[in-house]
């Protein structure tokens, strides 16, 4: 492995954007990047709202459950 395929986590001195999920990060905030000539990026990009647990989906009816527990079926 050379350097430039060394990552790099490490605190942000300015604001920028995640080419992962969009989001910004701030100045202080932990970005990283696996080499050289990549973008910078969230360290752990945050949840949105659109995320969720696999665990949640119906195996018969494949829909997300609703927080009651709910689904489609």
């Amino acid at each position: 492995m050379s350097s430039n395929d060394t990552p790099i986590t490490l605190t942000a001195r300015h604001a920028g954007s995640c080419p992962d999920c969009g989001g910004h990060f701030d100045a202080g905030d932990l970005i990283t990047r696996t080499n050289h000539f990549e973008l910078w990026r969230h360290a752990s990009c945050p949840l949105t709202k659109f995320d969720f647990d696999p665990g949640d989906v119906c195996p018969d009816c494949f829909t997300v459950r609703a927080t009651t527990g709910a689904c489609s079926c």
